[in-house]
């Protein structure tokens, strides 16, 4: 039996993201924790709806609404709270002795075993968004109200001049940083809004940077110097 592909070789083979970005996201994933692709959309190197969709092709996983209709709560019931926010998972429908159960990652076999020995039921793992996952855990257990958001456009991604979507690689890293810090740039403003984007922009490229300076590919007086020639437009 041919062994099946991890999440992070399904995105690399779909051409949604390159491979120092994926090493980028493991060495956050090592560090932080957290799901591959949760982190993977965290960081934006893919959107969410591109993750969801090369799963549901490769793995032929069909696809659960988590809000219409809504979750009887005896189902619900089925996962304690705190489980559910753990794997990141949700209970969608029962039937006979089967539940449904809202993955993001279809191929977490120790969720799945987890579900399947608090429930005792067969699990039969249905894609849905991470956010979707996370809006159902705030409307079905913490009783938040919950208004579903259009999803944005990744800022690590860019139009190429025909219109299509290309992948920002670790070429790009240095003038993506430029771009975020740049208080004059016409792709950020200085509100209230943007200013957080900014940050955790910040953040992610500092991240990547370490990464280039663990692998040996990048020194630190190498970087320094090629920030300084920019600034000075050597």
């Amino acid at each position: 039996m041919a062994e099946v592909k991890k999440i992070g070789d399904m995105l690399i083979e779909a051409g949604l993201i390159d491979d120092f970005q994926l090493q980028s996201a493991l060495s956050h994933q090592r560090n932080w924790g957290g799901k591959l692709g949760s982190v993977l959309i965290e960081m934006e190197f893919v959107r969410e709806e591109d993750l969801a969709r090369v799963i549901a092709e490769k793995l032929k996983t069909p696809y659960v609404n988590l809000f219409e209709p809504e979750i009887a709560p005896e189902v619900v019931k089925l996962i304690k709270p705190e489980v559910a926010k753990k794997y990141l998972v949700m209970p969608a429908k029962k039937e006979k002795g089967s539940l449904t159960l809202a993955m993001t990652d279809p191929l977490d076999i120790e969720a799945i075993d987890a579900i399947r020995f608090a429930t005792g039921l067969n699990i039969k793992p249905s894609l849905a968004l991470v956010s979707e996952i996370k809006d159902a855990i705030r409307k079905y257990y913490d009783n938040e109200e919950v208004v579903r958001k259009q999803p944005q456009t990744p800022l690590y991604q860019r139009a190429s001049s025909g219109g299509k979507m290309e992948i920002l690689r670790g070429s790009d890293l240095m003038m993506a940083k430029d771009l975020a810090s740049d208080e004059s740039s016409p792709i950020l403003s200085k509100d209230d809004s943007t200013q957080q984007v900014m940050t955790d922009n910040k953040m992610r490229l500092d991240a990547l940077i370490t990464l280039l300076i663990e692998k040996g590919l990048i020194s630190r007086e190498e970087l320094v110097s090629m920030v300084y020639q920019k600034k000075m437009g050597l």
